[in-house]
C-alpha cells in the first residue's frame, strides 16, 4: 500500500532514501523542509510505493492553488528547487504501471490538478516519469564527475581557470573548510552583498528560518568553503552533500577578488575536500538564463569536468479542474 510521509518525519524519510544509493542530495527531507518555507502554504512530502522487493519514491511540494488569494479547493504538486522527481528501484514497465495508477488514485483524491517536476541529472529520474508527463530539455547544467587526484582534477578543468587559481595564489588568497554554524553569518553578508550589487530578484534572498532548516542537515551534509585575503573573507562556496553526490548551493565573492580568482579557488576548494570525502558527482547547477551562452554557466563550465542536461516534466493531472482554475484566474487579471 502506498504511504505519504512528511518531511519532518526525517528519519523515515531517510530509511526509505537509503534503499537507492547513491541518491541525489537535493532529495534530502532537511532540504525540502528548507525549501517549503519559500513556498507559503506547501508542504513537503514523500509519496511511497511499494510492491515486492521493489519501491518508488516521489517527493515534492504539496501546494493549494488560490485564486486571487480564495482557496480553490485544489492543489498542484512541485519538486523543489533542486533536482529530485519520482525514482524508483526498477525501471519494470508493470511494476511503474501500478505504482503510476495508485499515485493517480491518491491525486484524485488530493484533487491534485497539475505537477511540475525537475528531474536529477545524477539519478535520471526522467526515465520514472509518469508515461503522460511532457518530459522537456530545459537548459545545460556544469557538472564534475570526480575520481583520482587534486592535480588529476586541476587538469580536468581546464588552462583558463588553472590560470585564475595561480593568479588567486599569486595574490596571496587562502583557501580552507569554515565551520558552521559559526561562519554563517560572514558568509550571508557576503552573499547578500554579492545579491545587492546584482540587483538580484527576491527569489534569491533567503532568511533565517531557511538556513535554520538547513543546519538540521547531518554532520558533512552541509559544507562551507571560504577564500580570504588576509583575515577577511572574499568569496565563499556552501554546497550540500550526501553519500557520493553533491550540489553547488550558494556561492559569492567580492568584486575585486573576484578578479583575482577568489570564485575559482572557492569552487575548486569545495570539489577537493568534497572528492576527499567520497563525493563522486557535483552538480555545479547552470545558469541564470537558459541560454546556452549564460555568463553564470560559462563560469560554472569552467570550473567543472563537464555538462549535463537539466529535463523537466510538466502534467496536466485533471484536465477539467485545471482550464477552470485556468479561466478564473484570467478573469481577475
Amino acid at each position: 500500500m502506498p504511504d505519504l510521509i512528511p518531511a519532518s518525519d526525517c528519519t523515515k524519510w531517510r530509511q526509505l532514501l537509503s534503499a537507492i544509493a547513491p541518491v541525489d542530495c537535493s532529495y534530502l527531507p532537511e532540504y525540502h523542509l528548507a525549501y517549503s518555507l519559500r513556498i507559503p502554504h506547501s508542504k513537503p512530502l514523500l509519496w511511497h510505493f511499494e510492491h515486492g522487493n521493489d519501491q518508488l519514491l516521489y517527493p515534492f511540494l504539496l501546494t493549494p492553488v488560490m485564486v486571487d488569494d480564495e482557496v480553490t479547493g485544489y492543489s498542484d504538486i512541485s519538486s523543489v528547487y533542486g533536482y529530485t522527481g519520482p525514482i524508483a528501484t526498477t525501471t519494470s514497465s508493470e511494476f511503474l504501471k501500478n505504482a503510476w495508477k495508485a499515485f493517480d488514485d491518491f491525486a484524485q483524491q488530493q484533487n491534485i490538478i497539475a505537477e511540475f517536476i525537475r528531474f536529477s541529472p545524477i539519478n535520471q529520474t526522467e526515465r520514472f516519469a509518469h508515461p503522460k508527463t511532457q518530459v522537456e530539455a530545459n537548459r545545460t547544467l556544469a557538472i564534475s564527475h570526480l575520481s583520482g587526484s587534486e592535480e588529476e582534477l586541476l587538469q580536468k578543468i581546464g588552462s583558463k581557470t588553472r590560470n585564475m587559481l595561480r593568479k588567486a595564489h599569486d595574490a596571496g588568497l587562502t583557501a580552507c573548510e569554515l565551520a558552521l554554524p559559526e561562519y554563517l553569518p560572514a558568509f550571508r553578508a557576503l552573499y547578500e552583498d554579492t545579491m545587492h550589487r546584482n540587483n538580484a530578484s527576491e527569489f534569491f534572498w533567503y532568511d533565517d528560518a531557511y538556513y535554520e532548516k538547513l543546519l538540521m542537515l547531518k554532520n558533512g551534509e552541509l559544507r562551507l568553503l571560504g577564500v580570504f585575503a588576509n583575515e577577511v573573507l572574499v568569496g565563499a562556496a556552501m554546497a550540500i552533500a550526501h553519500g557520493k553526490s553533491a550540489l553547488y548551493h550558494l556561492g559569492a565573492s567580492l568584486p575585486d577578488y573576484a578578479r583575482l580568482g577568489a570564485g575559482n579557488l572557492s569552487l575548486f576548494t569545495m570539489s577537493v575536500a568534497l572528492m576527499k570525502n567520497g563525493v563522486e558527482f557535483i552538480n555545479m547547477t547552470g545558469g541564470r538564463t537558459t541560454s546556452p551562452n549564460d555568463s553564470l554557466l560559462s563560469f560554472k563550465k569552467s570550473n567543472a569536468t563537464g555538462t549535463a542536461t537539466f529535463y523537466i516534466g510538466k502534467r496536466i493531472v485533471n484536465p477539467a479542474a485545471y482550464t477552470s482554475i485556468q479561466e478564473k484566474w484570467e478573469e481577475t487579471t
